[in-house]
Formats: C-alpha cells, sequence, structure tokens
C-alpha cells in the first residue's frame, strides 16, 4: 500500500513536474505584467492563479471538489487582500506556502482531477515564489 500512495508523489515531483515547473517558470518570466519585479505583482497573480486553477480543473474534470477549490481560493483571496491592506509581502509569501501544501496533498493523497504533473510542477514554482519574496524583504 505504502507503493501506491507515493505514486502521485513520485509522478508529480519527478521529471513530469520538474519539466512542467521549468515551462510555467519561463511563461511566468517572460510575461509583460511581471518586468518590474519589485512590485512583487507577480506574487500577487501568481497566488490567485494558482488557486483559480484548480477551480477549473475541479470544474472540468471532477465536481465535487468545487467546494474545497472555492475555500481555497477564498483563502488565497483573503491571503491577497490581507498584503494589500497591509502592506505586508509576507502574506504573499504564506499563501504560496500554503499552496505548495496544497499541492502536496493532492500528490500525496492522489486527486485525480488535477493532472499530477501540474501539481508536482506548482510545488517547485511555489516555493521558488516564496523564497524570492524572503529575499524581497527588508
Amino acid at each position: 500500500m505504502g507503493t501506491i500512495s507515493t505514486k502521485g508523489l513520485r509522478v508529480g515531483l519527478g521529471a513530469r513536474g520538474v519539466i512542467g515547473a521549468i515551462g510555467l517558470g519561463f511563461i511566468c518570466l517572460f510575461q509583460p505584467l511581471f518586468r518590474d519585479a519589485s512590485s512583487l505583482l507577480w506574487a500577487k497573480v501568481l497566488l490567485v492563479l494558482a488557486a483559480l486553477v484548480y477551480v477549473v480543473f475541479s470544474l472540468i474534470w471532477d465536481r465535487k471538489f468545487l467546494p474545497l477549490t472555492n475555500i481555497q481560493l477564498i483563502v488565497a483571496i483573503l491571503l491577497l487582500s490581507i498584503s494589500i491592506i497591509s502592506g505586508e509581502i509576507l502574506f504573499l509569501a504564506l499563501g504560496l506556502f500554503l499552496h505548495a501544501l496544497w499541492d502536496l496533498w493532492h500528490l500525496a493523497t492522489q486527486k485525480r482531477y488535477v493532472p499530477w504533473w501540474y501539481a508536482g510542477a506548482c510545488v517547485y514554482v511555489d516555493l521558488a515564489a516564496v523564497a524570492l519574496i524572503l529575499i524581497n524583504v527588508h
């Protein structure tokens, strides 16, 4: 049973997840919206977009996960709002870190409404984004 429960983690965090993360990373890096890295607009967009993608996946592949994915979208929007109101970027880092945990949960429990390579790629991208945000903390 241990090998079955790690299959999602092996697939998502393996080569497919790494390749997906590299692809997603390049897409993010070359968007005109993200030219001014100091504004952290990229992190704000990434936080909401990462959560929204899961809602779309649940709409397309398995609607029974819609309430759960909507909750994580609301949490992402709430953390973004707190970050904007307070001016504290650590709320963005917290949101992206929590999203990385969300991705890992999907892999560990083998949720099939989200492609495993995508969840794995998100783990890498989310954690890299957290590191970039923390580097920008003065």
